[in-house]
């Protein structure tokens, strides 16, 4: 058993029932992008923040198109459950390749972008950029390299549109 398929089943082996529900809403919430919609229309609404909202659907908007239009068809890697029937589970069955993981990629790029837009949100995207990524293993339909790989691109979409730039300080007054 490769080191890969070895950590998937140790963190699927952490299934707890109220566990399951948490990853499965992470999930759910990071699914097609809807959470950073909703926190992009949200901060859309303040004027001055309307072009951060905008940056925000951009690196989300890139990390899908990169993902799921151009690396998962060409990578074209087996899912845990198609790799092996008897991994259970916990979410509907994704009918895309799994590398790499398109929930893991949004969640770093708009944890990037938003927390280089709006520094003080930084706090709450990172962790729940972890959780998303962690909650794709744990519901049986990543690789935990597929996590890994998908927050590299995630990094790199973000980064590249906010143009590579740290905010002078931590907490920007606008």
């Amino acid at each position: 058993m490769g080191f890969d398929t070895a950590l998937f089943h140790d963190v699927i082996r952490l299934r707890q029932p109220w566990l399951d529900d948490v990853m499965v809403l992470a999930s759910a919430l990071a699914g097609g992008g809807f959470v950073w919609i909703v926190l992009a229309l949200i901060v859309s609404v303040l004027p001055r923040y309307r072009a951060d909202a905008w940056r925000l659907l951009l690196a989300v908007g890139f990390s899908f198109l990169l993902t799921d239009v151009v690396l998962k068809p060409w990578l074209e890697r087996p899912r845990p459950f198609d790799a092996d029937p008897t991994v259970s589970v916990i979410v509907g069955r994704p009918v895309t390749s799994s590398m790499p993981s398109g929930h893991t990629t949004q969640a770093v790029a708009a944890a990037v972008a938003g927390a280089r837009l709006l520094p003080g949100l930084g706090w709450a995207l990172w962790p729940f950029a972890g959780v998303v990524a962690l909650s794709r293993i744990y519901v049986g339909v990543h690789w935990p390299t597929d996590v890994v790989a998908g927050a590299i691109i995630g990094l790199a979409c973000g980064w590249l549109v906010v143009g590579g730039r740290l905010p002078a300080r931590p907490y920007l007054d606008r």
